[in-house]
């Protein structure tokens, strides 16, 4: 009984109205869950209640002013949407992350399929233990189909090269997937089965969700949530081959996409031409490598200087000044 003229509800009315209100949630939640199973999300509730940060066709293009315009179309088309399902919209970091690999390993949304177009003699300089000299090049120069089934052959899953493994499963798509392995692990991630059907990876329809399946495998995001730009890379590469380019596209993606969150590492300067040229020269006299000092960081000048950092008991990085320190330059 409730006292006259009292406002309360009788208890088994309040019962009523907390099942009713309880059922709604867990029907939402419910609801929530499997939208996200569905497309292959690794959301957790907690994110879906996260404010997400949007992106824009004008953003890309500001920032891809070179960018092919089918595929910087069909990315700004999917990216708040797929973003979202992947959780990579929630924080700063892992946007900003995201989208300055995604402009590396795409040569600024150029490129979504690896160029293995190369002159025999070209051959002989990238990979001189497998073609070391200009006449065991000639077959496979200018022959990208020839040479992906020879330099991918009887690894990363593939079969032998008279399979065509090496150019079935090719580097492809925003974050260049590579390999029948990488193929079947990133579709089994977002339930497409990319094993049967490789083209998706580049395919401009897919090619957002496959990169983002990428991420989702090797849990990037929670890399990004610790601010750690180069264990991202390593994740991504395996190395931190290309540091520096990424650094700086990191860079104008915090420009265009303002405010950068403060767990964001510092913005580091990329280095000068002639830092690099310094840099080079100091790791040749060291014995480091044997590549030429032109001031241009390809491979070998990134392996020298990840072999000379660990060697020397410096944490991962790119030029810095503790590397110059460390090699006695100004």
């Amino acid at each position: 009984m409730t006292e006259p003229g009292s406002s309360t509800l009788p208890l088994p009315r309040i019962e009523l109205m907390l099942a009713i209100v309880t059922s709604k949630f867990h029907r939402i939640v419910r609801n929530s869950v499997s939208r996200h199973l569905i497309f292959g999300s690794d959301r957790t509730l907690a994110d879906c209640f996260q404010e997400t940060t949007m992106i824009s066709l004008q953003d890309l293009k500001t920032l891809f002013p070179r960018g092919r315009d089918d595929i910087v179309e069909a990315f700004a088309s999917q990216a708040n949407s797929v973003f979202a399902d992947f959780g990579i919209s929630n924080t700063p970091n892992r946007l900003q992350f995201f989208l300055a690999q995604v402009a590396h390993e795409s040569g600024g949304l150029t490129v979504i399929e690896e160029n293995l177009r190369y002159s025999a003699k070209r051959l002989t300089e990238v990979w001189p233990s497998r073609f070391p000299t200009l006449a065991s090049a000639e077959p496979f120069g200018n022959n990208p189909e020839a040479l992906a089934n020879k330099v991918y052959a009887s690894r990363m899953g593939n079969g032998t090269p008279d399979s065509g493994d090496g150019w079935k499963y090719r580097g492809r798509g925003y974050i260049q997937i590579t390999g029948r392995d990488g193929y079947r692990s990133v579709g089994a991630a977002i339930g497409m089965n990319l094993e049967a059907d490789p083209d998706r990876a580049e395919a401009l329809p897919d090619a957002l969700r496959v990169a983002c399946g990428f991420w989702k495998l090797k849990n990037i995001n929670a890399a990004c949530d610790e601010g750690d730009f180069v264990k991202v890379t390593r994740l991504i590469n395996g190395g931190t081959i290309g540091l520096a380019d990424r650094e700086a596209w990191l860079q104008k993606v915090r420009n265009v996409l303002k405010p950068a969150p403060a767990t964001q590492p510092a913005a580091s300067t990329p280095p000068t031409k002639d830092d690099i040229r310094k840099v080079q020269q100091a790791l040749r006299d060291r014995g480091f490598t044997s590549v030429t000092a032109d001031g241009i960081i390809g491979p070998k000048t990134n392996a020298a200087i990840d072999t000379f950092r660990r060697d020397n008991g410096l944490k991962p990085g790119s030029i810095d000044s503790d590397l110059k320190k460390a090699l006695k330059i100004s």
